[in-house]
Formats: structure tokens, sequence, C-alpha cells
């Protein structure tokens, strides 16, 4: 009978180890099953996404984007309903341009008729450029008020390019003095001109 009791007592103890082996098996076991959960729900996105790049690749063709060139396509606008598109068909000579310049035959030759007309209207656009952009970094001009006076400033400075000193006509404008933009105008002014 000595001899049983201090197995029983070595028995309870493993019997006590063993439990908390068990118990904390079933910890590992939860956090287990909670990330198979997870890797399953990302195994099943990922699939999915597969998926959709298989199904984007047979759509492109077997080339390699940068065979098939910079050309943009073009886009047709859409024409309000019984209007024809300006053209013929492709190989066709074109009436466009003749009509074009039919419709403006007065204002075509003027740069060879008239003195002082340019061949193109770049430098007009030119000019209008600046205006344009002020516009635009503002948001508007607030007033009529201000657009006339940023449109007066604009001419003397624009004038710059008859070989006028901007400079001066503005210290001039600033004094009140009056100035012409017109070449020999009252108070006109040139590069020679500098005080």
């Amino acid at each position: 009978m000595v001899n049983q009791l201090p197995e029983t007592e070595v028995l309870l103890k493993r019997l006590a180890v063993l439990r908390a082996d068990v118990a904390s098996l079933q910890v590992d076991l939860a956090h287990l099953r909670t990330e198979n959960a997870r890797l399953q729900a990302e195994n099943a996105r990922l699939q999915a996404e597969n998926a959709e790049l298989r199904r984007r690749l047979g759509l492109n063709s077997h080339k390699p984007p940068s065979s098939d060139g910079y050309r943009r396509k073009r886009i047709q606008p859409a024409l309000p309903k019984g209007k024809k598109p300006l053209g013929g068909q492709p190989g066709h000579k074109g009436k466009t341009l003749r009509a074009v310049l039919m419709e403006h035959e007065d204002a075509v030759p003027a740069f060879a008729l008239v003195e002082g007309v340019p061949f193109t209207n770049n430098q007009a656009e030119r000019d209008l450029r600046p205006a344009k952009v002020g516009q635009k970094v503002s948001g508007c001009f607030r007033t009529d008020h201000g657009a006339a006076v940023y449109a007066r400033l604009q001419a003397v400075i624009s004038s710059r390019k008859q070989e006028r000193n901007v400079f001066v006509a503005l210290r001039n404008l600033f004094a009140h003095q009056p100035v012409s933009l017109r070449p020999g105008g009252v108070g006109s002014y040139n590069t020679t001109n500098r005080d």
C-alpha cells in the first residue's frame, strides 16, 4: 500500500500536465482554424484576380505594346442629324480647301495686295494667348474696366514688336503723358528715345 500512494501522485501530476497540453493544443487549433479561414478567403480573391487577368490577356493582341506604334485612333465627332461629314471617301480628291478658299476669296490674297499684312495669323494668335492665359489663371476678369485696363497694357507691351521702348511708354502712361501706339503719332516713342 505504501508503494501505491506515490504512484497515484505521479499519475495525477502527469494528468495535470496532459490537461495543460490539451488546453494549449486547443488554443493552437483555434488559431489555425482562423488562419485557415483567412488563407481560404485570400485564395478565393487571388483566383478571381487571376481569372480577370486571364480574361484581359485574351482581349489583347499577341503583339507586345511597343510594336503597336504611337498612332492615336481618330475619333469622329458625332454630327447633327441630317448633316454630312466634310470630305469624301478615302482616296478621293478633296474639295474642302477649295470651298474654304472660295468662301474667303477676298481675304486670302490680302498679304500679297496690302503692304504690312502678314502671310499667316500666327502673330495675332500669339498676341491673344497671354490674355487667355491670364483669364484662365485668375478664373476671369472681375470687371469690364479690369479687362479694358489689361487690354491697354497688353497693347503697349505688344508694341515692342514695332521696335518701341516699352519702359518709356509705361513711364509716360503712369506720368499721365499722352502716348500713341501709331507710328509717328502724338507722344510716340521708339528704341532711340531713351531718356
